[in-house]
C-alpha cells in the first residue's frame, strides 16, 4: 500500500514539474518573438533604396514588402525641380523620381527619409540615403 502511495506522490509531481516547465516557456514566448518572426517582420518591413540615374536626377525605391506612410524626404540644402519630398503612403514596390540640384555653396552629400510603418501615431523610422553614388544607367543628363 505504501509502494501505490509514493507511485503516486512521485507521478504527482513530475506532472507538476512538466506543467509548470511549459508554462516557463510559454510565458518567454510571449514575451520575447521567435527569431523567425523578428526575421520575417524585417523583411516585410519598408526598404527605401535611392538611385542615380544621371547627374542630377535620382529614383527614391521602397524594395519592401509592405507600404511607407508619411514618408518626408529631408532634401537639406538641395533645390527639389521634380518630385514630390511628402507622400502620404509610399506603396511598395513602387518608385519615386526627383531632380535635385546642389547648392551653389557646399555639397549635400545624403538625404533624410523619415516615415512610418503604419499610418498615425507609432514611431517615426530615419534612413539616412547616400546621394553621392555612381550612375545605374547611361542616358542624356538630366
Amino acid at each position: 500500500m505504501t509502494v501505490v502511495v509514493v507511485l503516486i506522490v512521485v507521478a504527482v509531481l513530475i506532472l507538476a514539474a512538466l506543467i509548470l516547465i511549459s508554462a516557463r516557456q510559454a510565458g518567454v514566448g510571449a514575451q520575447r518573438p521567435s527569431r523567425y518572426g523578428r526575421r520575417r517582420r524585417v523583411r516585410m518591413a519598408p526598404r527605401l533604396r535611392l538611385e542615380r540615374l544621371s547627374q542630377h536626377r535620382y529614383v527614391l525605391h521602397n524594395d519592401g514588402a509592405t507600404a511607407a506612410f508619411d514618408v518626408r524626404v529631408d532634401t537639406k540644402d538641395l533645390t527639389v525641380t521634380e518630385g514630390e519630398t511628402h507622400m502620404r503612403e509610399f506603396s511598395a514596390g513602387h518608385a519615386r523620381d526627383f531632380l535635385l540640384i546642389q547648392p551653389m555653396h557646399g555639397h549635400v552629400s545624403e538625404l533624410t527619409v523619415r516615415w512610418r510603418s503604419r499610418p498615425g501615431a507609432d514611431a517615426e523610422v530615419v534612413t539616412e540615403l547616400a546621394l553621392d553614388t555612381e550612375v545605374t544607367s547611361e542616358g542624356q543628363e538630366a
